[in-house]
């Protein structure tokens, strides 16, 4: 049977697939779909193999080969590629620097090799951790684990505090203080709602509680036994967080993630908004599978997707027309505003007046106004904070480990 060899073009010169004609497969009338996908476990003795492989092919001077076997397919899925629908190239795989199409192939997955010059060992190891993050989720607790051990935990409406009683809690670390104790300890601040307009979009940059903040409460809260460190995730990285996150709780690290619920997403309805936080919020990370973030605080699953665009925010916060111009009267003093570098770069005050001439123009007029909101600087920023038992193997890990690749 003759072999057909399909040429990709120059930017692709260093991969060549090959792809041997095969009658079809006569139908046995077993219905795939009430069984399972595919069992990755095969995949991942697969992978182990073609590192076999390799390293034997380097010593013999000949080129590195990874081949997936026609009838792993045939046995599992096919019609379609099982490693094509573990994942979607264009969307989950586009932001890791690496190209897994030399693993998959939508099209016709049956009876095709790929070749490429020397794969590094890193990348067998990505997609090896694809399989088994998709094969075996990673979670410190079960969901009604999470909401049991939530109910426990002292409420308040700080959502910082929460996250660090939660990441005690999933250390086995008894605060120190109560709750009450720790909102007395000025770990975060507050809006001041009863001041002129200045004063009150100065308290909204600084609400809540920033990575330095959290770092310092639970040093304080758990007696010196607990601390971490703060991943900033803006500008964006070049990774998937799924496989991040997962690496990281597999050793028992809790990272408590800080997220912007005021960033748009794609695909997110009217009723799940409603339920949202107003701005900047707090997570701890109980659960990472291939299908999403599961949080607490309160208890939810969040699509990757979503969670890494809230993740990769720019520390601003978005204040509604309404409450400027509740506030706007004459004789206020912006200079303390335009003072500090980023207020005058964001030109905050000139979005004040913009708001203020709309509304003085178009008031009476039934037209809708341009601005909803004016942005200003805020002191959150968007990323993970990895936290563990100090003196221990994991802490040295967090505190030695680089940062996170920028997206370039």
């Amino acid at each position: 049977m003759q072999k057909d060899t399909q040429d990709l073009g120059p930017q692709f010169q260093h991969i060549r697939i090959e792809v041997t004609p095969t009658p079809p497969a006569r139908s046995s009338g077993r219905s795939y779909a009430s069984e399972p996908l595919f069992q990755l476990t095969e995949v991942a003795k697969k992978v182990a193999a073609s590192r076999a492989e390799k390293k034997k092919n380097r010593e013999a001077g000949n080129l590195a080969k990874l081949a997936v076997d026609a009838s792993f397919y045939n046995k599992y899925q096919p019609r379609q590629s099982a490693l094509a629908q573990l994942v979607d190239l264009e969307e989950d795989m586009a932001n890791d620097g690496f190209d897994y199409s030399i693993f998959l192939k939508k099209e016709d997955p049956l009876n095709w090799k790929v070749y490429k010059n020397e794969p590094e060992e890193e990348d067998l190891d990505k997609l090896e951790g694809f399989l088994r993050l998709k094969c075996e989720p990673v979670a410190l607790w079960s969901e009604r684990q999470a909401r049991e051990k939530q109910s426990k935990c002292p409420k308040s409406e700080e959502s910082g505090l929460m996250a660090v009683w939660q990441v005690m809690t999933a250390l086995g670390v008894t605060p120190k203080l109560t709750m009450e104790d720790a909102l007395k300890m000025g770990f975060h601040r507050k809006r001041d709602d009863t001041s002129p307009l200045p004063q009150y979009l100065y308290s909204c940059s600084r609400y809540g509680m920033a990575s330095p903040d959290l770092l310092r409460a639970i040093e304080i809260i758990s007696n010196g036994r607990v601390s971490g460190r703060f991943f900033e995730f803006y500008p964006p990285r070049r990774v998937d967080i799924r496989y991040w996150l997962a690496g990281w709780m597999k050793r028992g690290v809790v990272p408590l993630a800080t997220l912007n619920y005021q960033k748009q997403v794609r695909g997110s309805t009217e009723e799940e908004r409603k339920h949202q936080p107003r701005d900047w919020h707090h997570h701890m990370v109980y659960g990472v599978s291939y299908d999403g973030i599961n949080m607490t605080n309160p208890i939810s699953n969040m699509k990757a997707d979503h969670f890494k665009t809230r993740l990769e925010s720019e520390s601003v916060v978005y204040i509604p027309r309404d409450e400027v111009l509740g506030r706007v009267q004459g004789g206020l003093d912006y200079t303390p505003l335009m003072a500090i570098p980023e207020w005058k770069q964001m030109n905050v005050v000139g979005q004040i007046e913009v708001v203020t001439r709309e509304e003085e123009r178009f008031h009476n007029l039934s037209i809708p106004c341009g601005m909803k909101y004016i942005a200003i600087p805020s002191n959150m920023i968007g990323g993970v904070t990895l936290f563990a038992h100090k003196d221990t193997e994991n802490y040295k890990a967090i505190m030695s480990s680089e940062e996170v690749f920028l997206k370039i």
